[in-house]
């Protein structure tokens, strides 16, 4: 186990939720620093490959450090640091459960297109990508989180985003 963990994001990064997760459930210790991600810290941009959070400096009870990017990849460095993993042993069944991360990243993406959707057809376009994806994650799941379908959920943020695009809209021309 490294001396120090100290684990580099921002406050509405949903990425970060990966290692805060396993970090949690694990009993792992570490400092959050967030930053603002506007006007990044030049010693962040030093130890920042990819100028991206989130980002884990890991110091070794020798003072020696070592940066570690990218959610995922940092998710599964803790995960590995400490025994009762939560990734299964098995290396098919633990493929199949870091396919079902890479799948959710991509989900994230299409959510991110609801905040950031110009007019109701971009929300649309974006609603339906996620229900696709939803529809794929349905039959892995069927009868716990997903029972019921999903389009129920969709047409209600559908409305809501009308509703809201309808009256933030009122008086301009």
């Amino acid at each position: 186990m490294p001396k120090h963990l100290r684990l580099i994001s921002h406050k509405l990064c949903p990425y970060v939720q990966r290692a805060v997760i396993v970090a949690k459930e694990k009993g792992i210790e570490y400092q959050r620093v967030d930053i603002d991600l506007a006007d990044k810290p030049d010693w962040f941009l030093a130890i920042s490959p990819t100028g991206k959070v989130p980002v884990l400096e890991v110091t070794h009870d020798d003072g020696t450090q070592d940066i570690l990017f990218e959610s995922a990849v940092i998710a599964e460095y803790l995960d590995e640091i400490l025994e009762d993993r939560l990734l299964p042993a098995d290396p098919i069944a633990r493929a199949r459960e870091r396919a079902w991360v890479e799948f959710a990243s991509a989900t994230l993406g299409d959510i991110y297109q609801l905040y950031v959707a110009q007019d109701r057809a971009q929300f649309e376009k974006a609603l339906a990508s996620i229900d696709s994806k939803l529809a794929q994650v349905e039959p892995e799941l069927a009868g716990t989180y997903f029972a019921g379908g999903i389009s129920a959920s969709s047409t209600r943020l559908s409305r809501r985003y009308s509703a809201t695009s309808t009256s933030s809209n009122a008086g301009r021309s």
